[in-house]
């Protein structure tokens, strides 16, 4: 089992009226997106992920994270 944590991008991107959250797979490439609902510091809520992604999460600093899991590798 491998964990992963990939920084949110920090680019500003909206989809409607939230802040998107955007990192990629660092197991299936696939760029995950997850919207935030009030704004950058806010809850997430899912929008497109793949079956990796385990988590979210901010760091010491307060910058987002994802984490993702590859159960398949030992």
């Amino acid at each position: 089992m491998t964990i992963q944590r990939v920084p949110e991008s920090t680019a500003i991107d909206m989809i409607g009226p939230y802040l998107a959250a955007q990192a990629p797979c660092p197991f299936c490439g696939r760029q995950n997106l997850l919207l935030h609902t009030e704004g950058p510091l806010s809850p997430v809520k899912v929008h497109e992920v793949c079956k990796h992604i385990r988590g979210y999460g901010l760091d010491e600093d307060d910058n987002g994270f994802l984490q993702f899991e590859d159960a398949d590798k030992e």
